[in-house]
């Protein structure tokens, strides 16, 4: 699918299944379906037990660690990230919020550096603050697909700790942290960089996607020996009741054949005594 035609449908990828709002605070269970938290907090207290969570969508069951606390789910930070790119699409419509005023404009850019938004009037003041100099500030009708693809693409932040960078995946907690979680949130915990938990999950995936594969692969072709063996099987049934009614009809003319000589005798023998 092409930039644009995922643009076009992007609102399919950015509601909630459950209340088809709009997605706020994404968390993803184990079975890979996300929902808003306020929608899994809802269930949770709608259901009587705290410790697990039942999904929506496949109704399977899941244990939620921390006592419960379904914070501790994983971000959907591939929704966010479509989130982040949906106001440039929005923008000649409800326009955008600027990440400085806070007002809703048409005209405004987007700073790649920053992640954020900044209106016509506030753009002037980003462009001369001397730490910003190096920053990319690209006006939103200038978008191209490149642009979308390079917002999809920006590093993703720490929901706990604004602007720290998720570098890291903690094993323990199954999660991707920053190096504030690291010393303070998951000290003595096992951690690798969070490029290396992508490559080993991307590995796995691959792994299972060829094993669902071969599986596959494996009932297509006894599917197709099935589809053979049934053909195999009618063309057998007919040969069957085509010799049935062959044996039939032979039998009915040998049957036919018998009886006239026999009335053919009777008719002579009973000609002879009359004689």
């Amino acid at each position: 699918m092409d930039i644009k035609t995922f643009l076009d449908n992007i609102y399919e990828h950015v509601c909630c299944p459950v209340c088809t709002n709009r997605f706020a605070d994404p968390k993803q269970l184990p079975c890979f379906h996300s929902f808003r938290l306020h929608c899994l907090q809802r269930i949770q207290a709608t259901s009587g037990t705290r410790d697990t969570i039942l999904c929506p969508e496949c109704r399977r069951s899941f244990t939620v660690l921390g006592n419960g606390d379904l914070n501790t789910l994983p971000t959907n930070f591939r929704l966010n990230s479509l989130l982040d790119a949906l106001p440039v699409t929005e923008c000649k419509t409800s326009g955008v919020k600027c990440g400085n005023c806070d007002k809703r404009r048409q005209e405004a850019a987007y700073c790649f550096t920053c992640c954020s938004f900044w209106c016509h009037d506030c753009l002037p003041l980003h462009n001369r603050i001397k730490t910003f100099k190096e920053h990319q500030a690209l006006p939103l009708k200038d978008f191209g697909d490149e642009d979308f693809e390079n917002i999809f693409k920006q590093p993703t932040f720490c929901p706990k700790h604004e602007k720290k960078e998720l570098e890291m995946f903690c094993r323990v907690c199954k999660t991707a942290i920053c190096n504030s979680c690291a010393l303070i949130d998951h000290e003595g915990h096992t951690k690798i960089a969070l490029e290396d938990a992508a490559k080993e999950q991307t590995l796995r995936i691959n792994r299972a996607i060829e094993s669902r594969k071969e599986k596959l692969q494996k009932k297509v072709t006894r599917i197709a020996k099935l589809g053979e063996n049934c053909t195999q099987f009618q063309e057998d049934v007919e040969r069957v009741k085509s010799n049935v009614q062959q044996f039939t009809e032979n039998l009915i003319a040998a049957i036919e054949t018998k009886k006239n000589k026999i009335i053919e005798e009777v008719e002579k023998k009973a000609k002879q005594c009359l004689e």
